[in-house]
C-alpha cells in the first residue's frame, strides 16, 4: 500500500488566498471570553469573501451565511467599548490611553 493512495488531494486550496494582504478590517468582534478577533472582508469577490482572525488562525468562508453560522455558533459579540476598556489590550490605564 502506497501513502499517497491515502493522502486527500489539495490542489484546490492552492488557488484560495488563505493570507490577509487580500482582505480588509470590516468590524471587530469578541468570543464569548472577550478575546478579540478581526472580521474581514475580501477586497475582491473571489477567493473566500469573508475571513475571522484571531490571535493564532484564521478561518475563510465562501459566503456571509457561513460566517454568521460560524459567529453565532460560537457566541461571539460585537466589540464594544467596555470590552476594549477591560481587556486593557490598547495599554489604556484607567482609562486613560498611553501616549507614544
Amino acid at each position: 500500500m502506497k501513502r499517497s493512495e491515502y493522502r486527500m488531494n489539495l490542489d484546490f486550496l492552492e488557488e484560495y488566498d488563505h493570507s490577509t494582504t487580500g482582505y480588509e478590517v470590516f468590524d471587530v468582534m469578541a468570543t464569548p471570553n472577550g478575546a478579540p478577533m478581526l472580521l474581514m472582508v475580501s477586497k475582491r469577490p473571489e477567493p473566500a469573501a469573508w475571513s475571522i482572525v484571531g490571535n493564532l488562525f484564521s478561518v475563510h468562508f465562501l459566503s456571509h451565511a457561513d460566517l454568521m453560522d460560524y459567529i453565532k455558533k460560537r457566541g461571539m459579540m460585537r466589540w464594544t467599548d467596555e470590552l476594549d476598556r477591560s481587556s486593557n489590550i490598547c495599554g489604556a490605564q484607567n482609562g486613560i490611553p498611553l501616549i507614544f
